[in-house]
């Protein structure tokens, strides 16, 4: 599991001595741990940072480097609690690239707690909790389909469907149901060359 700030669970002070931690005490034999180390900081772009400190990185790569302590244990599955929530927007991208890494190129399951929707937008499953319960749970497309639910919920839609449903308000055709910025730019495009 990754916590929503790294600093509660970095215990070393330096970072490949904290990616190290957890197979250390699984066991690992020594030189597996090296490669395992290696390994996890270039899956996450963070090697050229295994002698720094981890207090003098940025909140994402100390992000990165919990992420890297979690893959150098060789799990099936992370939990992520909410791991951009203190980022700027920077640290937000290289932690979702990251996280994309894994899931796509390593086959491990992420499990993403967030309250960022155009984070969500990428899942291949969304469930929507509200108060304490499931509230909704299909693919991205279905459950951003039902904004309005969501709203009553307290809860945003991606940024880009919500400028989609803006332009539909004021008299503009955009079809569908758009949740990336890329698939807006596709269906505006469609509605430009109408004109």
């Amino acid at each position: 599991m990754v916590f929503q700030n790294p600093d509660n669970q970095i215990v070393a002070t330096i970072v490949e001595d904290d990616v190290a931690f957890g197979p250390e005490n699984l066991g690992v034999p020594r030189e597996e741990i090296r490669r395992r180390v290696d390994e996890a900081l270039n899956i996450v772009d963070m090697y050229e940072y295994r002698r720094h400190e981890p207090h003098r990185l940025s909140g994402g790569q100390k992000q990165r480097v919990a992420i890297a302590g979690i893959i150098a244990m060789q799990t099936n599955c992370i939990v992520l609690d909410e791991p951009t929530a203190m980022l700027d927007p920077k640290g937000r991208r290289e932690v979702m690239k990251a996280l994309a890494k894994l899931n796509k190129e390593l086959g491990i399951s992420v499990i993403l707690v967030t309250h960022f929707m155009d984070e969500a937008v990428n899942a291949d499953r969304v469930v929507v909790m509200n108060d304490g319960r499931v509230a909704l749970d299909g693919t991205p497309s279905e459950v951003f389909g039902q904004g309005e639910l969501l709203r009553s919920m307290g809860l945003t839609v991606p940024k880009a469907l919500e400028l989609a449903d803006e332009l539909r308000k004021n008299g503009v055709s955009i079809s569908g149901a758009p949740l990336t910025t890329e698939q807006f730019l596709e269906e505006y495009k469609k509605v430009l060359g109408k004109i």
